[in-house]
């Protein structure tokens, strides 16, 4: 560490005090001792006796008389004064905020708020200013540091139009309120004031121009401003403390949240921003205010911005703020400090605003990107709150050093997609006592706004859907604009029939009907009888008001109404993020959707509206996509012409290694589920009857008889492996429809090559082995690893049986669908909204009309 000389301490008013008291401490026992009753001359004057001596601050020295601190300036103590020279105050009476022509002019709480406001409680050199403790010395970072100016000495009355524009207030708008700004401690704090100096600056990486460009002022380096205000003669040393004067006289700033509601040219965007605050009362602030004012009769309150840190989370009743109606941060906190809790306290950071004008926001609203929220709505006036808050916390940013012109080409929002902020944005910049405001000549909606997302926030007709997206945070995928995507949204109305896959294959069937409660702003569902084999809806049994429940099927339905890449390359089949099948008739407007169960029951999805949003198109249509409610297992059970496939399947017993039809106690689906199958999409290809037959008489494949019949325990074994290498060697990786594009490719199994020999393929030991699909759109063929022909080396679909594309969909509940009670609340086990969809896997099934083989 450098070691400083002595004259550097000796400039340091704390340390000549120190060290005069330590002389008189080690001279007190004399009775004639010098300094008893004289100071030593080489200490300087007082702060008070310096400014009076000096004769260019006869107006700072009226301040100081007036507002009664000439005690306190004059005696040893600890106070920083930043003060402006008679010249300054004579400029200042030509033209300032606060319209005083004369010093005669000014109001004794103006006189207050000049002096406190450049008065600090410590000691400090321009160069320590930058310099403050937070679990330990934190050196070169500081922008921001409190004065003695209390927050009480500042409060404002307002009513009528002067107040916000909503509910909470509308009880004091005739007889007016005492307010000052939100304080998170019992008692009200003080004032910040912004300081800017060449180490925190250098740390912080704010160029000269940065600086420029947010306060108007060019500057040089090593030089310091006080806000704007430069500091042009620094450090005079007194003997209790130090004074620095500023080239213009300063008013306190107020907040960001004041200052935009102040500023006419920044209407729009500051009531949007004033419908998320309410007035609190606080007991201990209105005692302490009384204490000095004590001929004060009324109640003080606490102006408090909507936010789930640092600010209030419930409204002036005790009611808890749904998050949705929860802003980034306060901006009416005058000591605000990042949230997030890296930036070491209030000195070393403070936050930002990006304000469109009001002539930015009607140009956005009345055209381009914007004119969707105008049809929908009508006037800004008009939108939603949710909608709005989506609106306020994009332009809100936490950090003020991540804010600085240098920075904006880098800047993302809290869910990480960039703000395309340039500095020929902004018009002018305003720093507050807590944070910055960027005026812009633009607007930076959300991606919500522009997404695939924004016609169902934007819609009323959409509510389910809509809840259950901010429900599951499903917003951050619809909201990337990297991909592309088509979005299927069914509309409120008809949201009645979605097929409850856990009670599908329970006693009592049943359908749910979504709908959206406008009172507890939630979703439920009515439950309704259903029956399988004609389709019927019956009457309603049950309500469900559990959230989680409902949750997790919408969720589950979120996910199989998103393509991505979208449908629009016309007709076929496309999958679902879900790793569900839709497939797609029509084209433009009218495009017709259909899942698996829809084919199966004969149903479809109309279009009833179409967006083109930045990421995609979204569609409205008139029912839920419903998924394929058949497993494998049943579908390769319940066909007759899938028998002797399925029997050598089910031959293998449930609990040995080899099986391939599993029921577990906390993955199970409504019957059995596929082994192998893992939360992907496969196709299952299942030799005609006659193929497997021939396979077993020519001794290509043992059956079961052949198997249980054997000598011994060895050679038992020996051929149900045999078996179920061959069965596996029919399931393959990755979906693959009759109707869709044409492909060839080679696709993985569900059985691995044990053996170094060659295959047709190459495959690799330990790998598995793998089929050559090859299809034109209307056939498929199949070749095989084999280097042996068995008839033909290769397998075909079988179009003339209408046996292909049979979709299915094994699903992973969190236990046993026969452990859960039925859907209308009878019978034995847990409530059925215990009920969980984890996860699923989907199949489509072909008939082939040979064997396939591997070896």
């Amino acid at each position: 560490m450098k070691i400083k000389p002595w004259n550097h301490y000796i400039r340091k008013p704390m340390f000549l005090v120190m060290l005069f008291v330590g002389v008189n401490l080690l001279n007190s026992c004399k009775d004639d001792y010098y300094y008893d009753d004289k100071e030593p001359e080489w200490l300087g004057a007082s702060i008070y006796d310096y400014l009076k001596e000096n004769g260019n601050y006869s107006y700072y020295v009226r301040l100081i008389e007036e507002v009664g601190y000439t005690e306190v300036l004059a005696k040893t103590g600890s106070k920083t004064l930043f003060v402006t020279n008679d010249e300054s105050f004579e400029r200042f009476f030509q033209k300032n905020e606060w319209n005083v022509t004369s010093y005669e002019e000014l109001s004794i709480t103006q006189k207050k708020l000049i002096l406190k406001y450049g008065m600090l409680d410590n000691a400090y050199l321009i160069e320590t200013l930058a310099n403050y403790n937070s679990g330990g010395l934190q050196i070169g970072t500081a922008i921001r540091r409190s004065t003695s100016l209390s927050e009480l000495d500042s409060i404002r009355f307002e009513t009528g139009e002067q107040m916000p524009e909503s509910e909470y207030w509308e009880y004091y708008r005739d007889k007016g309120i005492h307010l000052i700004d939100y304080t998170l401690s019992e008692n009200a704090g003080t004032l910040p004031l912004v300081h800017f100096l060449q180490k925190p600056l250098e740390n912080a990486g704010i160029s000269d121009s940065d600086f420029e460009l947010m306060t108007g002022v060019p500057r040089e380096p090593g030089d310091a401003h006080i806000f704007k205000n430069k500091v042009i003669e620094r450090d005079i040393t007194c003997k209790n403390g130090y004074i620095h004067v500023l080239d213009n006289v300063l008013i306190p700033p107020t907040n960001i949240a004041e200052f935009l509601k102040g500023n006419n040219k920044t209407k729009i965007f500051s009531k949007l921003l004033e419908r998320f605050c309410a007035p609190y009362y606080s007991e201990e602030v209105n005692l302490e205010y009384k204490e000095t004012h004590p001929d004060f009769t009324d109640s003080l309150f606490l102006k408090g911005y909507f936010t789930s840190v640092n600010g209030p989370n419930t409204y002036p009743n005790g009611r808890r703020i749904v998050s949705d109606y929860l802003l980034t941060y306060n901006p009416g906190w005058n000591n605000y400090v990042n949230a997030d809790g890296t930036t070491g306290g209030l000195q070393s950071d403070m936050a930002a605003i990006l304000a469109p004008s009001d002539e930015a926001m009607d140009d956005y609203f009345n055209s381009g990107q914007g004119l969707i929220l105008k049809q929908r709505y009508g006037t800004w006036e008009d939108i939603p709150d949710d909608i709005v808050a989506l609106f306020l916390k994009r332009h809100m940013r936490e950090s003020f050093i991540q804010t600085v012109p240098s920075r904006f080409s880098k800047m993302n929002d809290s869910e990480n997609s960039p703000i395309l902020v340039s500095s020929s944005d902004i018009v002018r910049s305003y720093i507050g006592v807590n944070g910055i405001v960027y005026e812009t000549n633009a607007v930076y909606p959300p991606d919500d706004y522009i997404s695939i997302y924004g016609p169902v926030l934007f819609s009323d007709d959409t509510k389910v859907f809509n809840w259950a997206i901010r429900r599951n945070d499903f917003r951050l995928y619809l909201n990337s604009l990297i991909s592309r995507y088509s979005f299927f949204v069914p509309t409120d109305e008809f949201f009645n029939s979605y097929i409850e896959p856990v009670a599908y294959g329970k006693d009592v069937p049943g359908v749910i009907k979504f709908w959206f409660n406008p009172r507890t702003k939630a979703v439920n569902g009515t439950v309704y009888n259903y029956n399988i084999q004609t389709n019927e809806v019956g009457d309603s049994i049950a309500v469900i008001t559990n959230a989680e429940f409902l949750s997790n099927r919408l969720l589950d339905l979120l996910n199989q109404h998103v393509v991505v890449g979208g449908v629009e390359n016309g007709p076929g089949y496309y999958f679902t993020k879900g790793g569900n099948v839709l497939k797609i008739e029509g084209s433009d407007e009218n495009i017709i959707v259909k899942g698996g169960g829809n084919i199966k029951l004969g149903t479809q999805c109309n279009t009833l509206q179409k967006y083109e949003q930045q990421n995609g198109y979204t569609y409205f249509i008139d029912r839920p996509i419903q998924t394929p409610l058949q497993s494998a297992y049943k579908i390769l059970s319940e066909t007759p012409e899938f028998s002797e496939f399925f029997k050598l399947l089910s031959g293998f017993s449930p609990s040995s290694k080899s099986a391939i039809f599993v029921k577990k106690a906390n993955s199970s689906g409504i019957d059995y589920n596929i082994k192998f199958f893992n939360t992907f999409n496969y196709t299952v290809y299942v030799p005609t009857n006659a193929a497997i037959l021939r396979a077993i008489s020519d001794g290509i494949i043992p059956d079961w008889n052949q198997i249980n019949n054997a000598a011994d325990i060895d050679t038992q074994n020996a051929l149900t492996i045999k078996l179920e290498r061959f069965l596996r060697y029919h399931f393959q990786d990755n979906s693959v429809l009759i109707g869709s594009n044409p492909v060839a490719k080679l696709y993985q199994t569900a059985t691995i090559k044990q053996t170094d020999d060659h295959s047709r393929f190459g495959t690799y030991p330990d790998k598995y082995y793998r089929l050559f699909v090859n299809s034109d759109g209307n056939n498929l063929t199949l070749s095989t690893e084999s280097n042996e022909s068995y008839g033909e080396k290769s397998a075909q679909v079988v179009i003339q049986q209408g046996l292909y594309n049979i979709m299915t969909r094994d699903y992973i509940f969190n236990n046993l669908p026969t452990t859960f009670r039925e859907i209308d609340g009878s019978g034995n086990g847990t409530l059925f909204t215990s009920s969980s969809i984890f996860t699923s896997s989907t199949a489509v099934i072909h008939q082939i009309d040979n064997i396939l083989r591997f070896e």
